[in-house]
C-alpha cells in the first residue's frame, strides 16, 4: 500500500506538472528541490530495504515534506489539489513500516513493491528535472 500510494502521487504530479504553463513555474529551483528531496527519501528507503535494512529517520523526512506539500506547490497547482496529495503522503509517511511489510511476503511480491518505490522515486526526479529545465 505505501509503494502504491508513493507511485499514484509521484504519477500525477508529473502528470501536473508537465501541463503547467510557464508562468506558473516561476518558483522552479524551490519545488524542483522540494520534488528531488522526497525522491531522495523514497531512493534512500528502498537502498536500504533492497538490503534488509530497516529505513530508520525517513518516516520523519517524509512526514516534514509531506506537510510542506501545500506551501510548497499549493499557489501553483491550487491549494485542493496540493491538500489532496498532502492527505496522501501523510497516509503513508510511515514509510519504514515498509521493512515488516516486506519480511512477511513471497519474493516476488518483495521485488515488485520495490520495483514499485524506484518507479516512485522516478516520477518526483521526473518532476524535479521538468521543472528545472522548464524554467
Amino acid at each position: 500500500m505505501i509503494a502504491e500510494t508513493l507511485i499514484t502521487v509521484g504519477k500525477e504530479l508529473f502528470g501536473v506538472f508537465s501541463k503547467l504553463d510557464e508562468n506558473r513555474l516561476k518558483r522552479t529551483v524551490r519545488v524542483a528541490d522540494y520534488f528531488s528531496s522526497l525522491a531522495e527519501i523514497i531512493e534512500t528507503t528502498s537502498a536500504y530495504l533492497k538490503k534488509g535494512i530497516y529505513p530508520d529517520g525517513e518516516c520523519a523526512e517524509l512526514r516534514f515534506h509531506a506537510e510542506k506539500m501545500v506551501s510548497t506547490i499549493g499557489d501553483i497547482i491550487g491549494e485542493a489539489e496540493a491538500e489532496k496529495y498532502e492527505e496522501l503522503l501523510l497516509g503513508v509517511w510511515e514509510i519504514e513500516r515498509m521493512h515488516g511489510e516486506l519480511i512477511s511476503v513471497s519474493e516476488a511480491e518483495r521485488e515488485e513493491k520495490l520495483r514499485i518505490l524506484d518507479e516512485a522515486a522516478g516520477y518526483f526526479r521526473g518532476v524535479s528535472a521538468h521543472l528545472r529545465v522548464s524554467s
